[in-house]
């Protein structure tokens, strides 16, 4: 939520600043939490989010190629190395990308207008969300039990 507020409530010049701190607010309640594998997936999938966004900036990068498959922006208009409208994203030629695997280069082969550029890090948060909920909805059937 922090994240999606910053985004869209901020200036480019404070994003970076705002993204990193909207990662950081969440460390105490996945240090709280790391018991669980789901957790320890969610903080390593920040980990590397944040490892890639610092490198390059504060913003995650994405390369055009991306941006074209993901079809939501005119690549004409956009210019390499500036903040991406509406989005966490700056504009990298792929060899500018500092770990670039770790960037927003994965994108996710569905339909239009549901395509994303992804990357590792978004992949080990969204397995540590389906880990976490799996674990806590077993718990809570034993308990009922």
């Amino acid at each position: 939520m922090a994240e999606v507020l910053a985004i869209h409530l901020s200036s480019p010049s404070v994003l970076p600043y705002l993204l990193i701190a909207a990662h950081l607010l969440l460390a105490p309640f996945l240090v709280l939490n790391i018991r669980y594998v789901g957790t320890r997936l969610i903080m390593l999938g920040f980990t590397l989010n944040l490892l890639v966004m610092l490198a390059n900036g504060g913003l995650m990068p994405v390369e055009m190629a991306a941006v074209q498959a993901v079809g939501k922006h005119d690549g004409q208009e956009l210019v390499p190395g500036e903040h991406i409208d509406g989005t966490k994203n700056v504009l990298l030629e792929s060899d500018a990308i500092h770990l670039r695997p770790l960037a927003d280069v994965i994108v996710l082969p569905v339909p239009q207008p549901f395509t994303r550029a992804i990357s590792a890090g978004d992949i080990a948060v969204l397995a540590g969300l389906g880990a976490l909920g799996l674990t806590l909805s077993i718990a809570r059937l034993r308990a009922r039990t």
